[in-house]
């Protein structure tokens, strides 16, 4: 459990009073008293055995930004909720909480480094208080190399996240962000390679064609398997065929400005073999995500190299130990005048725009010889990703971000830095302030898979519906998205939720005489047409099974979201055909040649 960070200053008099109020004691003016292990001071003016007469006290704050006083400017004082907005004039006047223990003022703006200081003497009530903040450049620095998040393993130094955001990070290193640079699916599906054939004789035995590439997150030359189709040999004419696309091709798909956005240097446009060291290994990690000074969701460039606004210090360091360049860190947050951060107050970060950068991707027609239908798709793009649109568009709308269900709070965490939870840090500048129960918020970034927060299992209602008539039992399943305000599945348009209906009698499982067979997205290891031979299936293994589906003609009006649901594309343009099952039979021997034997119907 984590102890009181404050006290409210009546409390501390009732229990001072409770606990040594002996007759004939005076009252105790200034000083301190100690309470649940921490060191709780009075203002020297303030009696402390009576209730005070205040509990706060205003004071006026002027803000200035490159000298010249600034509106609109974000005035706080640390480890409350309270926050104060500058008039034209560059002035507030706050009302200071005085149960603090800790006194301090604050005041960010979204182009300066945010600037404040904490007060060990009384604060100037009647002259009030001067707070000077200084844009930062707004230039991007391509010279400035991505510090290391680092890991729970890894966090000796302040050269590494992980020294003082320790629980963040070990959120984080878990999470599907981290991998985002290393899957060894993306890459097969960007160089058109199967990782999982390591060596030439299962490579060449599937199909395959065993060349030398680059390997992923080596800048390297390795020996790969190239099978299938795969996004540089698909964008590339002039490789692919004779020679690998890895680290030759000119057309990349926009892949790592997304997936690899920590690969230092120019950020339009990178090859994903590129990403090595820690933009392979930590993908989209602490540093990338910091830097985000903005980001535009009608930009059509996905990732950094398009609408997400990356701005890498400019300007040197004041102090070796900072590095070459002077720290700059956009995020949530008002109140962090850390100078180790260079703190930016950066609004975007309790926002759906925020993952709009990636999550949102409406892709121009790449490959050679192709073209977007006008007819369907006016604006000339094709929806890949439509995950903030969706809930843009659906019953929460955008005023519940994001990052309310996918970074719920943390209420164990004293604050972003772990203060008063794994270190035992001090409040002030350097380690922040205990902040208000759940204003931290998990860097997890929980997805459909996580057995945590069981995102999938909630995401959806089903509903069954059966009868028996004449010895046939019909079955109906429908279901309906109860949980997210986005479309169910989202995002990745290879994602897809197939429903098996299994019904049994006692033990014995019932073979389906009639309805809906599981599309061909659901899982098929081969496909053969009517006119081709249905004894031979190379590959084949006993016990698998044989599935004979017929199509009808008909296609399902699946519901959707944007075109799919304005009634603007008729069923047969959703393309997904009705399909029911003809009959199915299990492979009981195969011959080399890939000849099936079968067992009796």
């Amino acid at each position: 459990m984590l102890s009181p960070p404050r006290v409210p200053r009546c409390v501390l008099t009732l229990l001072l009073v409770l606990g040594c109020g002996s007759p004939g004691e005076q009252p105790v003016t200034g000083g301190s008293a100690v309470l649940h292990g921490q060191t709780i001071s009075a203002p020297p003016d303030v009696d402390t055995a009576a209730p005070p007469a205040e509990l706060s006290r205003p004071i006026e704050v002027r803000v200035t930004l490159d000298g010249v006083p600034v509106a609109d400017a974000v005035v706080t004082q640390p480890g409350t909720r309270a926050r104060w907005i500058t008039d034209a004039s560059g002035s507030v006047v706050v009302d200071v909480d005085l149960r603090e223990a800790l006194l301090g003022m604050v005041a960010g703006h979204p182009e300066a480094r945010t600037k404040g200081d904490e007060f060990w003497s009384e604060l100037p009530w009647e002259d009030g208080i001067d707070i000077v903040l200084d844009r930062f450049d707004p230039s991007d620095n391509p010279a400035y190399v991505f510090q290391d998040p680092g890991t729970p393993e890894r966090s000796d130094t302040t050269a590494y996240c992980s020294h003082c955001h320790v629980t963040l990070v070990a959120d984080w290193v878990q999470s599907a962000h981290e991998q985002s640079a290393k899957n060894p699916v993306l890459h097969d599906v960007y160089a058109g390679t199967a990782a999982a054939l390591g060596d030439q004789t299962a490579c060449e035995d599937a199909g395959g064609r065993w060349r030398t590439g680059i390997g992923p997150g080596t800048g390297a030359p390795a020996d790969r398997c190239y099978l299938g189709e795969g996004a540089l040999p698909a964008l590339n004419a002039d490789c692919g065929d004779t020679i690998p696309c890895d680290g030759v091709a000119a057309e990349t798909g926009q892949c790592a400005s997304c997936h690899a956005p920590g690969i230092d240097g120019d950020l339009v446009d990178r090859d994903l073999l590129d990403a090595t060291g820690i933009s392979h290994e930590h993908g989209v990690h602490c540093d990338v995500c910091h830097k985000i000074a903005d980001v535009d969701p009608t930009d059509p460039a996905p990732g950094v190299g398009g609408r997400v606004h990356i701005v890498r210090p400019l300007e040197p360091s004041s102090s070796p130990s900072f590095g070459d360049w002077s720290p700059l860190t956009f995020g949530p947050y008002g109140d962090v005048p850390n100078p180790r951060m260079g703190a930016v107050h950066a609004p975007i970060f309790g926002t759906a725009d925020l993952c709009a950068g990636c999550h949102e991707h409406h892709q121009d027609a790449l490959v050679p010889g192709t073209s977007v239908e006008a007819a369907r798709w006016p604006d000339g793009r094709l929806p890949v990703q439509t995950t903030w649109t969706e809930l843009r568009d659906g019953p929460l709308g955008l005023t519940v971000p994001c990052q309310s269900c996918h970074m719920p709070p943390d209420g164990d965490v004293g604050n972003a830095a772990d203060l008063g939870n794994v270190l035992d840090l001090d409040e002030g500048v350097a380690a922040g302030w205990y902040r208000e129960p759940g204003s931290v918020r998990r860097h997890a970034w929980f997805g459909p898979r996580s057995a945590e927060q069981r995102m999938l299992e909630l995401a959806a209602t089903l509903t069954v519906a059966s009868s028996l008539e004449d010895g046939t039992l019909s079955v109906a399943v429908t279901a309906k998205n109860s949980g997210p305000g986005h479309a169910i599945p989202t995002g990745e348009p290879m994602r897809q939720i197939v429903a098996l209906v299994d019904a049994r009698c006692g033990t014995e499982r019932l073979t389906a005489t009639g309805g809906d067979a599981v599309p061909d997205f659901g899982g098929a290891l081969a496909m053969q047409p009517a006119s081709g031979d249905w004894s031979v299936w190379p590959g084949a293994q006993v016990g698998e099974r044989l599935r004979v589906v017929q199509r009808s003609g008909a296609w399902h009006d699946t519901p959707g979201t944007g075109p799919f649901g304005d009634g603007r594309f008729a069923p047969e343009d959703k393309g997904l055909p009705v399909e029911a099952v003809v009959g199915s039979v299990t492979i009981v021997g195969v011959d080399t040649d890939g000849t099936v034997d079968l067992a009796p119907i």
